[in-house]
């Protein structure tokens, strides 16, 4: 399997349990107790598949997943959880998880759900995978483009959607499937954010 891994969990025991199933298929993963530490590695794009413990002090486990996704759209995000309340799955899946793992975890069902996400990544990847899987339309993305009418227009995801009346995810993949195309650029900005979290900003590529 070429998918890096990457899991975030306060519990230094269960963080050891899971890098030795990893290292026991000869899967690279990198682990950590620091939520934002996970985000990095999502900014940076040095992780494919992202496993959140459900339950953590500082960070929960759906804030991180929530943040994860507004970062990519692509990274596999799963939750580990002792939860089977539906309602938390429900909310899961809103925050943008792909899938769940239950915990305790057997070696069995992780490396199941690992390989079989592993398999979707290749479908991720292609030039056209969100334009197909998520109904995008040429239409809408173009209008999409027009908000950025000079080089100078820069607008994160939240500027964009209430600028064209999207939702934050619709306008989250219509930018995503921009960039793709090389008709927009993407930055990630720390400075001026309160909340002290990076965000993504999209401009038109200077000619």
């Amino acid at each position: 399997m070429d998918a890096i891994l990457g899991f975030v969990d306060d519990d230094e025991s269960t963080l050891y349990t899971v890098k030795a199933m990893a290292d026991s298929l000869g899967w690279s993963i990198l682990t950590t107790s620091q939520p934002q530490e996970a985000l990095d590695w999502v900014i940076n794009r040095r992780i494919d598949v992202l496993l959140v413990d459900y339950h953590m002090p500082f960070m929960s486990g759906i804030d991180v997943i929530r943040s994860a996704r507004q970062l990519s759209s692509e990274v596999i995000l799963i939750a580990l959880t002792v939860e089977e309340n539906p309602a938390v799955a429900a909310n899961l899946r809103i925050a943008g998880a792909d899938d769940f793992i239950s915990k305790p975890i057997r070696l069995a069902d992780f490396s199941a759900r690992i390989l079989l996400h592993s398999e979707l990544l290749k479908y991720r990847s292609d030039e056209h995978w969100q334009e197909r899987s998520k109904g995008l339309s040429e239409k809408t993305a173009r209008r999409v483009l027009q908000l950025f009418s000079s080089n100078d227009i820069k607008l994160t995801v939240g500027d964009a959607a209430e600028a064209a009346s999207l939702s934050y995810p619709a306008m989250h993949r219509y930018l995503e499937y921009l960039v793709k195309k090389g008709q927009l650029q993407r930055v990630t900005e720390y400075e001026n954010v309160r909340s002290g979290r990076p965000r993504n900003i999209y401009f038109k590529p200077s000619n």
